[in-house]
């Protein structure tokens, strides 16, 4: 702490705020002019700012459970949604019946908390999802075990697991500090082992502070140039992510790099997709005054970027700045995803089920997706997606042999209505899995082939676990 003070001339105080004790610098640091503009964010110097996972808690999914092995399909407020309804809705059942189940692709899983193995065990088990490789990655320090966040990293896997159950998973855990944010998330792209990667995890953007958002921007875009897939849940305040009655959108989902996930209400048809709406609940103010729903919005620090573009984008609250959402999938809590959690403290039930929602679901979803989407990719002989944005909205712009987006154009974010095309609600829309994977061929001239079964790897039973014992090397400069 001394050599701290000394070397960024500041004092680090402990400070005390309700219930809760931590440490800051009671001035901001500076460094020597000379070396000034190297440095893009000073991190590690407080431990003030805790970033919350963007799920919400539904009702008892037990009867949906207990019957799945009878019914395909069981939707409604009072049950989750497990991986046959998800793969009905978004159509992506064409490709898992051919064996397209998300083979040689590995999703690292950002995460700020621990889990418990057991219960992605018995989720695994219960849908007979069989054993998908899991390592975990403890980063600076952190023990791995399961707190009060343990329902969003459950959340992640299952649903990961339930869209691409081949597919393998890296769950990187960190502190909730902004050191251990960063560290996290830099170690998913220092590491480079994964080829998509997704965040349930967010801070409003007002929040963040410049340096932090610039910080995590040179990560992200890394990331893109390396080719990761990167989704990020938009938020649960709809277009308050603040908290409050003030316009905001949600970190790291503003990011020009990461790809946004929103909130849809989503119904059903046999089994099949039905309707979708934009998620909103005013009488829920778990979130804040305004209720809940999905985030979405304007940043107030990226410009939009250029592929950023398309009908709808130029819209009547268009401002120059990145427009968020990028997509949407299911995110309300009526219409939620049945998990399994024991973790109590975490707010599972004893009984292990319980039907979630929020887009902290929605952002796994489209990871998992686009793990069967490279893998038929890549047995058509083309390269994987990559940095995603780029591709989504080409699909977008042009007419395509097979719809690739459901557009949502019904609902409201609490103050951003849904519209034909984008809309800052729901973005361009939620997935039809297999029409994006069969449109991505046609468009890299191959033509449009069926799915092809691939043959199972051998299970992995066992999570390993990686721990560091250092910090990732820190983001700190730019050049």
């Amino acid at each position: 702490v001394v050599q701290a003070q000394q070397t960024f001339k500041t004092q680090i105080n402990t400070y005390r705020l309700g219930s809760r004790t931590f440490y800051a610098n009671a001035t901001a640091p500076t460094v020597p002019g000379s070396i000034s503009q190297l440095i893009t964010s000073i991190s590690g110097l407080d431990n003030s700012i805790q970033y919350h996972p963007l799920s919400q808690r539904g009702q008892s999914s037990r009867h949906h459970v207990e019957q799945q092995h009878q019914r395909s399909y069981l939707a409604g407020p009072t049950s989750g949604y497990g991986p046959k309804d998800l793969a009905g809705a978004y159509n992506a059942a064409p490709l898992q019946s051919a064996g397209t189940l998300g083979d040689n692709q590995t999703v690292a899983l950002f995460e700020l908390d621990g889990y418990q193995q057991n219960d992605v065990a018995q989720y695994l088990q219960n849908y007979n999802l069989g054993s998908p490789s899991i390592t975990n990655v403890l980063v600076d320090g952190f023990n791995g075990s399961a707190g009060q966040g343990a329902i969003e990293v459950e959340l992640d896997m299952e649903i990961v697991a339930a869209m691409a159950p081949h597919a393998n998973q890296i769950v990187y855990e960190g502190p909730n500090t902004t050191q251990g944010l960063n560290d996290t998330y830099n170690k998913i792209v220092t590491d480079n082992k994964a080829q998509i990667a997704s965040t349930s995890w967010g801070l409003c953007e007002n929040s963040s502070g410049n340096a932090e958002l610039q910080t995590l921007d040179a990560i992200f875009k890394q990331g893109a140039a390396q080719g990761i897939s990167f989704f990020a849940a938009s938020g649960d305040s709809g277009a308050y992510d603040c908290g409050d009655t003030n316009l905001a959108v949600d970190s790291p989902a503003d990011d020009p790099y990461i790809t946004g996930v929103g909130g849809t209400n989503l119904q059903l048809n046999s089994g099949a997709y039905g309707s979708e709406s934009v998620w909103s609940n005013p009488n829920n103010t778990q979130r804040g005054p305004k209720g809940a729903g999905g985030g979405g919005g304007l940043s107030n620090t990226f410009k939009q970027p250029n592929w950023q573009k398309g009908p709808g984008v130029h819209n009547q609250y268009s401002n120059g700045f990145r427009q968020v959402p990028d997509i949407s999938a299911d995110a309300d809590p009526a219409t939620g995803y049945a998990i399994y959690c024991t973790v109590t403290n975490a707010g599972c039930p004893g009984t292990g089920w319980i039907s979630i929602g929020g887009t902290s679901a929605s952002a796994p979803l489209w990871a998992g997706s686009a793990a069967l989407v490279n893998q038929y990719l890549q047995a058509q002989g083309k390269h994987r997606v990559g940095f995603v944005n780029p591709t989504l909205y080409s699909l977008f712009n042009a007419k395509q042999q097979f719809p690739p987006f459901h557009d949502v154009i019904t609902g409201n974010n609490l103050f951003y209505p849904a519209t034909s095309n984008y809309d800052l609600a729901s973005g361009i829309g939620s997935p039809d899995i297999y029409n994006i994977a069969r449109d991505l061929v046609a468009l890299s001239g191959g033509g449009t082939p069926t799915p092809t079964p691939t043959p199972p790897p051998p299970p992995t039973n066992t999570p390993t676990t990686t721990p560091t014992s250092t910090p990732a090397p820190p983001i700190l400069q730019n050049g």
